[in-house]
């Protein structure tokens, strides 16, 4: 019995000196008037009980009428006062499963009232945050890694030209020779390796083991090989591993595109003021007018072969079909014959580049087209 009276006088003291409430339920209160049944431990009056009478929480904690102050109502702080090197720090570590279908959050940040801000927000910079323009769902201030698939509705970059200074326009520092880069870059299909997670505690890797990585192939560049030829476009990561910046790629393919465009406008000019003509046009071939025929070569572009068809008047003599490559370089002469339909290019017989071919019968050229090899 006397047992029993000193825990009662014990919990009755710790209720009115910390303000702790114990219920028959099991639920206990800390600084709050009443029970809130769904919730098992309940800090701090709730500023809108009702939004909550649908949840039953193991903890929850709110805290009002903080104007000016930093409202925390939960925190997490795990790990040592100095580098130890060892075990694991965890501020808050979320779970969840089990319940409906879609509706499992390990972790739930919600962005309420009409100021800026994040529903949730992370940095690695050593103060309480930084200011936020703007309401977003996830705010991440510090480099950001995502092992896995990335997947969003669109992506976009900063890209204000009040953002910016020092600014030159790439052709004015090119030479015109952006095209030319593009095309020195060797595009590669590969495996990523599988993974190797160190374990200081024990002096070990341990390999991760991702069929996806074994069986999903993937194109991009080497970052090594760009970096020969772009190094702002290759940064080294925490990891030590090279990364390309895929994304300021895109810019230094239009350039790539305005340089061609810009090539083939010359030549074409040119061969506009030599007569050259650009369009299929009839020849007259011993008194005979037929038109002859140049088709797209396809596929175009193509790696390894590809296939011009063409069609001649019967009495065509003398017929070629020419390739040159964008400074007028002759690259290849092809003999051809009414009776045939047709000749095969392989890309060995070439580099990879834009070309333009060209059918000429009977000392005339009929029509000039463009076909590209990749690598």
């Amino acid at each position: 019995m006397k047992k029993f009276l000193c825990a009662v006088l014990m919990s009755v003291s710790l209720g009115t000196s910390a303000q702790i409430t114990t219920y028959p339920t099991g639920n206990v209160n800390i600084k709050r008037s009443t029970e809130f049944t769904m919730n098992i431990l309940s800090v701090g009056e709730h500023y809108h009980p009702n939004w909550f009478s649908s949840y039953q929480n193991g903890v929850h904690s709110q805290v009002t009428n903080a104007s000016g102050k930093f409202n925390i109502s939960l925190y997490g702080d795990a790990g040592n006062s100095t580098e130890v090197g060892g075990g694991r720090a965890v501020g808050v570590l979320g779970v969840a499963g089990f319940s409906t279908s879609g509706y499992n959050y390990g972790v739930f940040g919600r962005l309420s009232g009409t100021q800026s801000g994040a529903g949730v927000y992370g940095t690695v910079v050593q103060n309480m945050g930084d200011f936020v323009n703007g309401q977003y769902a996830g705010y991440f201030n510090g480099a950001t890694y995502v092992d896995g698939t990335l997947t969003a509705t669109s992506y976009v970059t900063p890209s204000d030209i009040r953002l910016k200074e020092n600014i030159i326009s790439l052709e004015e520092i090119d030479n015109g020779s952006t095209l030319d880069n593009v095309l020195a870059m060797n595009v590669i299909e590969y495996n990523y390796k599988q993974k190797q997670i160190p374990d200081a505690e024990k002096d070990t890797s341990t390999v991760i083991v991702d069929t996806n990585l074994m069986t999903e192939r993937h194109y991009g560049l080497s970052a090594q090989e760009l970096q020969d030829i772009y190094p702002n476009l290759v940064k080294e990561g925490q990891d030590g591993f090279l990364g390309v910046n895929y994304v300021e790629l895109v810019p230094i393919l239009i350039r790539s595109i305005q340089e061609l465009n810009q090539k083939i406008e010359d030549l074409e000019g040119r061969k506009a003021m030599s007569g050259a003509s650009e369009t299929n046009t009839p020849v007259s071939i011993t008194g005979e007018t037929t038109k002859a025929v140049l088709y797209q070569n396809s596929p175009n572009p193509f790696s390894s072969q590809t296939i011009i068809r063409y069609s001649l008047p019967k009495s065509s003599q003398n017929a070629y079909i020419y390739i040159f490559d964008l400074q007028g370089v002759l690259k290849k002469q092809l003999a051809v014959e009414p009776s045939q339909t047709q000749v095969v290019i392989n890309a060995y017989d070439l580099t990879p580049g834009i070309y333009l071919y060209s059918l000429v019968a009977g000392g005339q050229e009929i029509v000039t087209k463009r076909m590209i090899l990749s690598n």
